[in-house]
């Protein structure tokens, strides 16, 4: 019976336990900006009926039988906050309501728990007039338009608390924290630190399928402005159409809300009909059926008579599976000008950035751009030759203006007067500089070294092969600011095996802003790995080399000593379109010819050469549609968007120039377009394609790009050693698809991990002529490709802590082929990569 009882006691404790650690209990406080009590404020807990009225204090408490996550406080008047619960008991609570747009209601819609079906949901009747009438496209049904497009970009730190603040800011604290009092959340601050304007009229002729931009103003103001990572990430948030079946977000195949597929990834709640200036709208709720998945939340307001969309506020779900992001917000707002046409009003997208995780305690770093429409003209079409009159910014400054015109033309109203002057003061605060100064480091790999010169790339500090040994490499460039017309590059290399000293130097300078004309110049004397890539890039002259690893398979004597002075010229023939002329002399032998033999025989004399000299040159055509490109200096930068990237080039060895031994003809082509799937992730294809004309040595042949490192690198073949397969005709493909979460997201088990999966193949196929095999006398027994060889396998990527996760591990199989050379290779094998990106 005492058994019993205490039993019986103990599953009643137990009861009582997990009822009481399952409530939720908030009490506090809601002020306003000027700390007043608000009264009568809405107090809820998120996505329930929950709530309670402010007292004339301003004072409030709630209580939950469950846990809740989320506490939503509303008013007429202001803006709406929403404050994530970390505990269960959270007292003394303080939320501070900003003015803002009066609001018409407060209606507070849940996700459905339950999918209905087409025929019951009033709103798929909704979506399928969307469908129907999308054709509708607004500023495309007219015969010509042209309107002002304002744009502003912000750029900064957010989630900084008065400690923080006050370690940061010093003395100027006091000054500084009066005005982050105005953009102050929760008792942590924004502070902006970058701020760009622009001001272009657009305009554009449907009828001939042409569009003009003339940039009008533009300005930039703030302390980062030396290559600041996130200012490649505002480049990625590309203006979509939201009636498409795919927004590219972060390059990030997001499916849309309006999609016509869009059924099967979200569920829909018609919420309300609203009467706005003698026109009716129904208000639809939509939430990803999965919230890990590329999709968003938010809602949209349509016409009930034309289906035109007026505005659509959306946003990702704290789940979205994106390294990286805290969050990510997009607005779009229209005017409805007649029953075919809707015209654009302003835009708002928002992005939020952590390391670690994503939750709201965590400093982070934020970016915002604000996009506003004016001046809309239609139907009255400019000449046809206007519209090739475009104007190309070429320069930095090109399009300054003085402060007259800015205070006549911007817009903002006092939110961003409060951006600038927080930027103005915080300017030269050198603990806040610092935070872009390590975002410059992380992103580029340069660490500055004074004002004038920087050290890098970091990571290429250590590596290892054969010959050297252990590989010290020192890099540094010269640096004054992103746009240098100027740039030179130089570095050593030390091997303790060898007890060698390597060098290279290379500069470049920018001829000509328009056209765009860049001349470069280099000379090297390293040992270089040529079995890993089939095309080399003749035009960059950075010396990136990642041939050279730490840890690798098999042996990597297969180097060659390269003696190269080598020259290019670059020319823009049209933004994104570059056709480039080269030059280069080498002196070539092998780093170990114990090892490595690359003897060379003349088929006309039969002279044996084991170092020889080689001169060629040639043109190179790369055509890289999409790419968002911005910078203005010798290098450009690019934005984080996919684009395609199509090369063709053409090398012709010169017999008899600078005691050149070879007459021999190369033509190359490399194809790469990545291409979105929809929901399904983005499949990425690279053919690559060549033949070599003549007789030519093995520094010159093509063979298929082998990757004996332990990592993965891409458009190589992983269990290959080097110069298994050498060929003088050839072609490659390399095939990935990313799911992006697609599959992962629906296994249980595995959707918690936050993982991604992929699969690929690899295929190689080439011949060798027998006037090249009997013209080069190496210890390597020619073997090509001719019957196809595979690579194929799966891939796990996403793999990390919290919202850090750039590790992918591959599992590689091949199949049979003639392996002749060596130790024979790996039938399977785990490559490890470390791969950043959202």
């Amino acid at each position: 019976m005492k058994k019993r009882f205490l039993l019986l006691l103990l599953f009643g404790l137990m009861l009582c336990l997990t009822k009481v650690w399952g409530q939720t209990h908030v009490s506090g406080k809601v002020i306003d900006e000027n700390g007043n009590p608000v009264a009568y404020a809405n107090v809820i807990f998120a996505k329930t009926t929950i709530g309670a009225y402010t007292d004339d204090q301003g004072r409030f408490s709630l209580y939950s039988e469950k846990r809740q996550k989320e506490l939503e406080v509303s008013l007429i008047g202001y803006n709406t906050k929403k404050i994530h619960l970390d505990k269960d008991n959270t007292k003394d609570l303080v939320v501070v309501l900003v003015e803002g747009e009066l609001l018409e209601e407060v209606t507070v819609v849940a996700k459905p728990t339950k999918a209905l079906s087409k025929k019951e949901n009033p709103a798929y009747t909704v979506l399928q007039g969307i469908w129907k009438n999308k054709k509708k496209r607004g500023l495309q049904n007219a015969t010509a338009y042209q309107f002002k497009k304002h744009s502003t970009t912000e750029l900064g730190v957010n989630n900084l608390d008065t400690i923080f603040l006050k370690k940061a800011l010093g003395k100027e604290y006091d000054t500084i924290r009066r005005i982050l009092s105005e953009k102050k959340y929760k008792e942590t601050f924004s502070l902006p630190m970058y701020l760009t304007e622009k001001i272009e009229t657009v305009y554009g002729n449907n009828q001939l399928g042409k569009k003009r931009v003339d940039i009008e103003a533009e300005r930039a103001q703030g302390i980062v402005q030396q290559g600041f990572g996130l200012e490649r990430v505002s480049q990625s948030f590309d203006d979509f159409d939201i009636y498409d079946n795919t927004y590219m977000i972060l390059n990030k195949p997001f499916v849309s809300p309006l999609a016509e597929f869009g059924y099967g990834v979200y569920l829909y709640v018609l919420s309300d009909t609203i009467q706005r200036d003698d026109r009716s709208f129904y208000r639809i709720n939509f939430f990803p059926r999965d919230d890990q998945d590329l999709a968003l939340e938010g809602k949209f307001e349509v016409d009930t008579k034309t289906y035109i969309v007026s505005s659509i506020q959306m946003h990702t779900t704290a789940k979205t599976n994106i390294n990286l992001v805290r969050g990510l917000s997009f607005e779009k707002y229209f005017t409805i000008a007649n029953d075919s046409i809707y015209l654009p009003e302003h835009e708002i997208q928002e992005g939020d950035f952590t390391l670690l995780t994503k939750k709201d305690e965590e400093k982070g770093l934020y970016v915002k751009n604000y996009i506003t429409f004016s001046d809309i003209v239609l139907n009255k079409p400019k000449p046809a030759n206007f519209y090739d009159e475009q104007v190309v910014k070429v320069a930095k400054n090109q399009f300054y203006k003085d402060d007259s015109y800015w205070d006549a033309n911007t817009l903002g109203g006092a939110d961003l007067t409060k951006t600038k002057v927080l930027i103005r003061e915080v300017g030269s605060n050198k603990r806040i500089k610092m935070i872009g100064d390590v975002t410059d480091i992380v992103t580029s790999g340069y660490i500055p070294i004074g004002n004038y010169m920087q050290f890098g790339r970091f990571w290429q500090t250590f590596s290892s092969n054969n010959v050297e040994g252990l590989r010290l490499r020192a890099g540094f460039r010269s640096f004054f600011s992103t746009d240098d017309r100027f740039r030179t590059y130089v570095y050593g290399a030390y091997g303790v095996r060898d007890k060698e000293f390597k060098y290279g130097i290379s500069g470049k300078y920018l001829i000509s802003h328009s056209p765009r004309i860049t001349f470069g110049a280099g000379y090297q004397n390293d040992n270089l790995q040529l079995g890993t890539f089939v095309m080399h890039d003749d035009t960059k002259l950075d010396f990136e080399n990642t041939t050279n690893f730490i840890i690798a398979r098999g042996e990597n004597y297969y180097l060659t000593r390269n003696r190269k002075v080598q020259g290019v010229i670059n020319y823009d023939i049209v933004p994104n379109l570059q056709f480039s002329v080269f030059g280069t002399y080498q002196k070539l032998t092998s780093a170990s010819e114990d090892n490595f033999l690359i003897a060379y025989r003349n088929p006309k004399t039969g002279e044996e050469i084991h170092e020889y000299d080689n001169f060629y040159t040639g043109a190179q055509f790369t055509f890289t549609p999409n790419r968002k490109v911005f910078g203005y200096g010798v290098e450009q930068r690019y934005g984080k968007k996919l684009f395609p990237m199509y090369t063709l080039k053409y090398s012709k060895g010169v017999d008899g120039v600078l005691n050149s031994k070879f007459d021999y003809d190369k033509v190359q082509t490399i194809l790469y377009k990545p291409i979105p799937l929809f929901g399904y992730g983005i499949f990425h294809a690279t053919v690559e394609a060549g033949k070599v004309f003549g007789t030519a040595p093995l520094i010159a042949l093509t063979p298929t790009p082998a990757n004996q490192s332990y990592s993965s690198a891409p458009n190589t073949f992983a269990l290959l050693d080097y110069y298994d397969f050498i060929t003088d005709t050839y072609i490659n493909g390399y095939f990935e698809h990313h799911f992006d979460g697609f599959l992962f997201n629906r296994i249980p088990f595995l959707q918690k991990t936050r993982f991604k999966s992929l699969i690929f193949g690899r295929f190689a196929y080439g011949t060798l002529s027998d006037k090249n095999k009997q013209a080069n006398i190496t210890n390597i027994i020619f073997n090509s490709p001719e019957k196809l060889y595979w690579e194929y396998g799966f891939g796990i990527e996403n793999i990390g802590l919290g919202n850090f996760r750039f590790i992918r591990v591959d599992f590689v199989w091949r199949n049979d082929f003639n392996d002749v050379n060596g130790v024979r290779n790996p039938k399977f094998g785990v490559r490890i990569g470390i791969v950043p990106s959202f």
